[in-house]
């Protein structure tokens, strides 16, 4: 049963769209079907308006050929029923819709919209008067039969029948085109917009759910293609810079050896130098090509003994770098990588300024570690553009600091996203700057995508 179910439901958009439309017309039918004798004797009865103008103009018919004693009698009779009955003439006719000329806007517009079925005889007609409706048939050519004191428009038939049609309509259509919104289009929609915002070319890609409608299968193979393509794209880019960069080793050794055979020593040293520059930046540029950190597992681990270890290493070489925080802290994350992350925080600490401070912070779901030195710090609009590859500040540190080829900090942006957290860059009191890690995976939290 459930086979042949999945057979028959639409596949596409338009289709369930068409599907959603026949269901909602039947559960109106079915439901409208049910309340209708609640409406007509229930809590929920209201007036016939229909029927009280038949029976009007039955009496009209009857009363054009009728005397005035029987006219009167007839009158009478029907008084019992709550209608108030009034022969009149035609000057008299006028008077009285001249009465229902001004007013009562909201009476008329229900009545125009929720208009009675039953309809006078030829002559006859509608008004509003003192805002209730009144109708009138005629007898004869000057005289007509009118009714008033009927009931108000939104307490009878005409309009509490349409409007509960209507009603139920709108909230039928609107609670099946919710639900069928939610999970044909918002859920699919939103898990393929979450996968997209979580890619950001560091962490490992995840294939999106190709699942849904027609449509939704569609775009998500389409997606999945696009980074498949995009991914592929980037490594073959990637495998021909560490191609070239580990080829411009061996030429470079062989320059190294030529010079060192110089007698002139000026130049020599010159030479020396420059190699020297230009084989730091293959190794940085190396390094760089290697920091998605996809290749190394997630495990469980004490970040605070870590953070101790990187310390005291710095410390074993002379080097002014203390550590500030908890003994224990246990946290998932990718422990080599981070290490050369605050490695690199560090050293350009210990470059541009005088000391390193090297600080762990519990904060909730997250933990922070924060490299603070005492340095010119970095101007506030320019934190975005250190942040890229081979984006150099060393004019704005001072005159005399190291030259870098601006990589450090972007080999630590990208470690930092491969754990799913973010790099944020502070100023330091009273002079000075502070590298935030913010960091996930605090106690026995879930490693991040290997």
């Amino acid at each position: 049963m459930n086979v042949v179910l999945k057979r028959l439901y639409p596949s596409t958009l338009r289709g369930q769209i068409i599907l959603m439309i026949l269901v909602a017309v039947i559960s109106v039918i079915v439901v409208g079907r049910i309340i209708e004798p609640l409406r007509e004797t229930g809590p929920l009865a209201s007036a016939d308006l229909d029927l009280m103008v038949d029976r009007v103009s039955l009496i009209a018919q009857v009363m054009a050929r009728s005397d005035e004693a029987e006219r009167s009698w007839l009158l009478e009779r029907f008084a019992v029923t709550g209608l108030e009955l009034r022969v009149v003439d035609r000057p008299a006719l006028a008077t009285m819709r001249a009465m229902s000329a001004d007013g009562y806007a909201f009476e008329r517009w229900v009545f125009w919209l929720f208009p009675p079925d039953a309809y006078p005889a030829s002559g006859g007609g509608w008004d509003i008067v003192d805002g209730r409706p009144f109708f009138w048939c005629p007898i004869d050519g000057s005289t007509f039969l009118v009714a008033r004191n009927l009931p108000s428009m939104v307490s009878t038939t005409d309009f509490s029948g349409p409007l509960t049609y209507y009603l139920l309509a709108f909230a039928t259509l609107l609670v099946l085109f919710t639900v069928y919104a939610a999970q044909a289009l918002a859920n699919p929609l939103a898990r393929i917009v979450d996968e997209l915002d979580r890619s950001d070319g560091v962490s490992k890609d995840t294939p999106i759910a190709e699942r849904g409608t027609v449509e939704i299968v569609r775009l998500a193979k389409a997606l999945n293609g696009m980074r498949t393509r995009i991914r592929s794209m980037v490594d073959m880019r990637m495998r021909m810079l560490r191609s070239v960069s580990h080829d411009l080793r061996t030429p470079l050794t062989r320059l190294r050896l030529r010079a060192e055979r110089l007698d002139d020593v000026t130049t020599r040293q010159s030479m020396l130098g420059d190699i020297e520059q230009i084989d730091a930046l293959i190794g940085e540029t190396l390094a760089y090509l290697r920091t998605d950190a996809l290749g190394e597992e997630a495990e469980k681990l004490d970040v605070a003994s870590l953070l101790q270890t990187i310390q005291c290493e710095f410390a074993d070489v002379g080097f002014p770098v203390r550590y500030e925080g908890p003994d224990r802290l246990s946290a998932v994350c990718r422990p080599n990588a981070l290490t050369r992350a605050v490695n690199n925080l560090c050293d350009n600490a210990l470059k541009f300024g005088q000391e390193a401070v090297v600080s762990l912070v519990p904060n909730g779901s997250e933990y922070w570690i924060e490299v603070a030195d005492d340095g010119p710090g970095i101007p506030a609009d320019k934190r975005e553009l250190v942040l890229e590859p081979f984006y150099k500040l060393d004019a704005s540190r001072g005159p005399n600091s190291p030259k870098g080829f601006g990589l450090g900090l972007s080999i630590v942006a990208d470690i930092v996203r491969a754990h799913g957290g973010t790099l944020e860059l502070h100023d330091r009191q009273p002079h000075g700057l502070v590298v935030r890690l913010r960091l996930p995976s605090l106690g026995n939290a879930s490693p991040p995508n290997s």
